[in-house]
This record gives structure tokens, C-alpha cells and sequence, in this order.
């Protein structure tokens, strides 16, 4: 191996740490509509002039900010994507991601066994909580619509949205399915969250909301398909079988139960996401990780369930897996 790839690897997190300042402090916002020199942007941020200068410049050669005749703007292909105003904005992901800088920066304390404070999600801070949730529906907006056309119709009335956040996968199954009635299933601010981004929703009245905490509360029952996505790599196994519990009692006779998320090699080293998405959970989490087929396979059998097969493999998090409750 050339070690220059090694150096470039250890050096990627350079860009990360410049394009996230500029997400912490709203530069492309500030920057969006309107030209602003140095001085300007100093004023309006009440920062530093040389480090600010060092981070516009840093922006610009990355191609973020554009830089004319001394005045900064956010480049006109960025901002859909990094303005509040943008059409498709993920500040809302990025932030995530900036909450996430400082728990990976803890990685090596915590192979070597140290142990460190993990905020629960009914922990974080109103600001966070709302990044998060709103970060996920950013992302979850195109990769639903792909991932539903690929799995193809679905001959059920009756889903519930386990962990469901702000809808997202509710709205695509209901977009594809117009038979189908939705409930969300989520913790209190949550559900709050998901009740006004679907306001305007042509959904909405296909979709119903049930609060409550799935390690703490029962299911609500009498549904025929389950949809349980981007949940089980945030717990242990233990945590997971005694949840497919809650769904196995959920469903009626004959339901079904599909599950998204990272599934693993045999060996655990593939896919690459799935393995680098491990060490988000190790840090983020006090039991979560990512789990190969035959450990999703053994726990859903564990709690009941019949006929567990992949419904859909991916190299991302776009694996299903099927179970039936027999």
C-alpha cells in the first residue's frame, strides 16, 4: 500500500471540521443572499478577523463560498443544501453530525475502556433533539422512495411505524399503498415534532400518532405489518429481542414484520458503512451496534416470529429483513 493514502485518510477530518464550523456558526446562510467582506462578516458573527479570514478561505478553496474582489458568498450549487431558506436543506443532518464530532473525538478513551456519559435521545436538549429528528427526515426523504420502489407494493391496511419519528417512511408507504393507514409510534416531543412537519402533509389523515417509550411501554395492537427502521442498531441484542417481543404482540396472525437497518458479514467487515456505523453506536450508545443476518435471524426466532428471510439486501442501511408472526 502507498502510505500516502494512509496520510490522506488521517488528514479527511480537516474538510469535516472546516464545513462544520461553517454549519455551527450559519455561515451559508449569512451568506446566501448577500456579498459580504471580511469586515462584515465579523460584525455580523462578532468574531475573530484572522480566524475568520483563515475559515472563508479554507470555505472557498473547498468550494463552498465563493470569493470575488474581497466579498464571500455561499456558492449558488451549496446553497439549496446549506441554507435555512434552501429548498432542500440538511443543515439539520449536519448539525447531527456536529453533535457527533465530540463523541468520536472519545474513541480511543473508550476501546481503552473508559467509561463516558451518553445522553439518552429523551436527554437531549430541545435544539438537538429537533436536529436529529429533522436530520433523519432530510436524509430518509430520497432514500424512502428509492428503497419502497424496490420492495414493490404491499397488500396491508394497517402499519405501525415503530420508532417513526417525523413520518418520513409513513408518508412513502402511504404514497405507494393508498389503502394503507399509518400510525407513528414515538416518545412525546417527537410525536410533537412529527404532528407539525405533517401539517401540510396530503397524508395527514391517513396518519395517526401513539406516544410512547418502546423500552418502557407495550405496543399499541391489531396491525398487520410493522415497519421497524433504523431502530435496532441503536440497542443490544437483548434490548432488540425483548422489542420484537412487543412487535410479535402486536401484529395480528398472519402479520408481518419488516426491519431496516446495517446487516453484517458473517466476518463483520462488510459493508464498510455498516462497520464504520458500529463505532457510532459504541460511542453513542451503551449497547448498540450493528448485527449480521444470522444474529437479527436467532433473535427474531427468539421472540416468536416464523419465516425470517431478507426481503432486500444493500450495501447501506437498505437492508429488509422479513419476519412473520405465525
Amino acid at each position: 500500500m502507498d502510505f500516502s493514502k494512509l496520510l490522506k485518510t488521517a488528514a479527511a477530518f480537516q474538510e469535516a471540521r472546516v464545513l462544520l464550523t461553517g454549519v455551527e456558526l450559519d455561515l451559508f446562510t449569512l451568506l446566501a443572499d448577500n456579498e459580504m467582506d471580511l469586515k462584515q462578516v465579523c460584525d455580523s458573527l462578532n468574531s475573530d478577523m484572522r480566524a475568520t479570514q483563515y475559515l472563508l478561505d479554507a470555505l472557498a478553496a473547498m468550494e463552498l463560498l465563493e470569493k470575488k474582489e474581497g466579498k464571500y458568498r455561499t456558492s449558488p450549487e451549496i446553497s439549496p443544501f446549506l441554507s435555512r431558506q434552501g429548498k432542500e436543506c440538511i443543515l439539520p443532518m449536519l448539525e447531527h453530525q456536529s453533535h457527533l464530532w465530540h463523541r468520536w473525538s472519545q474513541l480511543t478513551d473508550i476501546v481503552k475502556g473508559k467509561s463516558i456519559t451518553i445522553k439518552p435521545i429523551d436527554q437531549m436538549s430541545a435544539d438537538q433533539l429537533r436536529a436529529f429528528i429533522l436530520g433523519m427526515h432530510v436524509v430518509a426523504l430520497r432514500a424512502s422512495k428509492s428503497l419502497l420502489q424496490k420492495l414493490g407494493p404491499i397488500p396491508y391496511k394497517r402499519m405501525l411505524d415503530v420508532g417513526g419519528a417525523s413520518g418520513t417512511y409513513s408518508e412513502a408507504f402511504i404514497e405507494m399503498n393508498p389503502g394503507l393507514r399509518a400510525t407513528i409510534f414515538d416518545l412525546p416531543p417527537v410525536i410533537e415534532i412529527a404532528k407539525e412537519r405533517l401539517k401540510t402533509s396530503p397524508y395527514r389523515e391517513k396518519i395517526d400518532f401513539c406516544v410512547g417509550d418502546f423500552y418502557k411501554d407495550s405496543l399499541p395492537m391489531g396491525y398487520d405489518f410493522l415497519w421497524l427502521s433504523a431502530i435496532i442498531h441503536q440497542n443490544s441484542r437483548e434490548q432488540n429481542v425483548n422489542l420484537y417481543k412487543k412487535c410479535h404482540a402486536a401484529l395480528e396472525t398472519g402479520g408481518v414484520l419488516w426491519v431496516r437497518d446495517h446487516v453484517m458479514s458473517a466476518d463483520r467487515t462488510y459493508p464498510k458503512r455498516g462497520a464504520l456505523f458500529a463505532i457510532n453506536m459504541l460511542v453513542g450508545t451503551h449497547g448498540g451496534g450493528t448485527y449480521t443476518y444470522e444474529e437479527i435471524q436467532e433473535d427474531l426466532n427468539r421472540a416468536g416470529f416464523k419465516d425470517v428471510h431478507f426481503k432486500l439486501r444493500g450495501e447501506q442501511m437498505d437492508t429488509v429483513v422479513e419476519a412473520v408472526k405465525g
